[in-house]
């Protein structure tokens, strides 16, 4: 029951952060297509292609029910970093020689069809994504990861240019902050540092120089009871451009987007943790 009521709640916030992005999309004039990046190589007209291949997936996947074993949340999130130059190649190719104006209008429609199918499918307790399946539960959270970041990357490229653009609906932020803290805390479990991002999620994490690939950590001091001695604060916009390699770790401890005390509190090592 829990588990039900945590789903549609979910569906809820994927649905209401896919019609925020929708009203940027429509908002779009020709000239924003071509305002200059933030990430190189990544124009607003680009960044819309991108969107509208994941989102034509996630229409598809979500009609392909699996009965198979589920992969965990980390080692998709190790996929989808393993294949982000495929996923730019794709953007490239997808946006061809179309205006950004067209590219707009694909991706609204595209939008409309996965609001549809979250708000009123029949989905599937297990998604194949084609790369591993997904509990219904955590392909919903990784997509809202994803919406949040192409719309934290919109709107940076906008605001550059100008534009007063909106910010994600605040349970879709607390749910892309929850869901890369999990895969933090996945990629380097212990307890040797406390990962907090304010109101939203605190994780504690093994050493990340031990961390490897997989979850799987070296011996580290034992610290059992109580907060860690080591301790890491940031807010959610600054943690989430952390994890998605979107900031250096540098620079946000540099521009004091980032606090840190004790021990071990450079996750440099493990980072980017997604993409």
């Amino acid at each position: 029951m829990r588990a039900q009521r945590q789903t549609q709640k979910l569906r809820h916030t994927f649905a209401e952060e896919l019609r925020t992005v929708e009203d940027i999309v429509v908002g779009l004039v020709p000239a924003d297509y071509a305002a200059p990046p933030v990430h190189p190589g990544w124009d607003v007209r680009l960044l819309c292609a991108g969107a509208l291949g994941r989102l034509t997936d996630v229409s598809a996947q979500l009609e392909r029910p699996s009965a198979s074993r589920p992969v965990t949340l980390e080692r998709y999130a190790s996929h989808l970093l393993a294949t982000r130059h495929r996923r730019y190649d794709r953007a490239v190719d997808t946006a061809g020689q179309d205006t950004g104006p067209l590219l707009g209008d694909q991706l609204v429609a595209v939008i409309e069809d996965v609001v549809a199918g979250v708000v009123e499918g029949d989905l599937p307790a297990l998604v194949d994504t084609g790369a591993g399946q997904l509990s219904l539960l955590d392909f919903l959270r990784v997509h809202v990861l994803e919406l949040v970041l192409f719309h934290d990357d919109l709107a940076r490229t906008l605001r550059a240019a100008g534009r007063q653009i909106v910010a994600p609906p605040v349970e879709a932020t607390a749910t892309a902050v929850r869901t890369s803290a999990d895969i933090l805390a996945a990629r380097a479990p212990g307890k040797a540092i406390e990962v907090r991002i304010p109101p939203f999620a605190a994780v504690q994490i093994g050493d990340p120089v031990r961390a490897t690939p997989g979850g799987v950590v070296a011996p580290e001091p034992a610290h059992t009871r109580g907060t860690p001695p080591a301790v890491i604060e940031t807010d959610a916009t600054t943690f989430l451009r952390v994890m998605s390699g979107r900031m250096s770790w540098d620079s946000a401890v540099a521009d004091h987007g980032v606090m840190a005390s004790g021990l071990r509190t450079d996750l440099s090592p493990l980072l980017p943790l997604i993409a």
